[in-house]
């Protein structure tokens, strides 16, 4: 993975990748509440350009996201920089809770779980190719 340029919180790293895609990278046992949301979208915003990207979200284990922080991921200024979001989910728990966020919040843009990072960066990267 080839990593033009990083953004560091305290809560996650925040990556522009070569193919593009920002991978965004939560740490272990951290809480993600509105004002986490926002600096996400904010460093997303920077890295883009402000521009619509191509998203992959990889929680870490145990990363908690508030109602307040699924309900802002889930809106249009939420997904402003976002052109499709992929989320890799590692456990049953993370697919269960991803596939509520998925069902409830129903993301305005395309939004869909993986099991791999390579699986989600294909998916992404079909999005901008249509066939």
């Amino acid at each position: 993975m080839n990593i033009v340029k990083e953004i560091g919180l305290d809560f996650a790293n925040i990556q522009l990748l070569k193919n593009q895609i920002i991978r965004v990278e939560m740490f272990n046992d951290v809480t993600i509440d509105f004002n986490e949301c926002r600096e996400i979208n904010n460093a997303i915003g920077e890295l883009a350009n402000h521009r619509e990207s191509l998203i992959m979200m990889v929680p870490g284990d145990n990363t908690h996201f508030s109602s307040e922080a699924r309900d802002f991921s889930a809106s249009e200024e939420g997904m402003k920089y976002t052109i499709g979001d992929a989320i890799v989910v590692r456990n049953l728990a993370q697919k269960i809770l991803i596939s509520f966020y998925l069902k409830f919040n129903k993301p305005p843009k395309p939004s869909s779980a993986f099991s791999t990072e390579e699986q989600a960066m294909n998916w992404l990267l079909s999005l901008n190719n249509p066939k």
